[in-house]
């Protein structure tokens, strides 16, 4: 069991937390290097644990080993950084338009695992649209203001920010949850 979680863990923040302490000691662009090879191992040990391949971490694997590649090839942290903004807000426009024209696109991505009310998909929506949003939002002011150890420093802080409000969503799944899921609102698997 603790394996299992083990696993899960890595395959969710494994390549951020590496990235992070890779660029405590060695340069940006190494850093980006061992960020890009953790994200590919890390989809590649979820597909292997879920035996299928969900589409986000495939999204967000392809936009990190997109904006990674062009980082080292340039040795310029430019795009890694940059990247941040671009994903954060292309997700808070997709997620608000979605909610604009009742589509509910974390539904979509999230459902199988995730079993909650339309409502409780809406709100959450919502919650992510924004927290993306301010994520795009503070990612632009600190790419204006800091260097790439600073910028650094403040990924640290969003990633723990990020993951807390990840965690206290679960709250809005335990009461916007169906009859026939977990306590927690996560889908029974057969």
């Amino acid at each position: 069991m603790f394996v299992k979680l083990f696993i899960n863990l890595f395959i969710e923040f494994g390549p951020i937390i590496g990235f992070l302490i890779a660029s405590e000691s060695t340069s940006f662009i190494k850093a980006t290097t061992i960020f890009v090879a953790l994200t590919v191992i890390a989809l590649i040990l979820g597909f292997v644990e879920r035996k299928s391949l969900a589409w986000f971490p495939l999204i967000v694997a392809i936009i990190i080993v997109t904006f990674g590649l062009l980082t080292v090839i340039f040795k310029n942290p430019f795009f890694i950084i940059i990247k941040d903004t671009l994903y954060n807000g292309i997700f808070a426009v997709v997620l608000f338009v979605g909610l604009y024209y009742g589509r509910l696109f974390l539904k979509i991505l999230f459902g199988g695992m995730f079993a909650m009310t339309d409502r409780g998909w809406k709100v959450l929506t919502f919650r992510w649209a924004t927290m993306f949003t301010l994520l795009a939002i503070t990612n632009e002011i600190a790419r204006s203001y800091l260097d790439e150890y600073g910028w650094v420093d403040y990924k640290f802080i969003a990633t723990l920010i990020t993951i807390i409000f990840s965690l206290y969503q679960f709250r809005l799944s335990r009461s916007e949850r169906l009859p026939s899921s977990t306590p927690w609102g996560m889908r029974i698997k057969p």
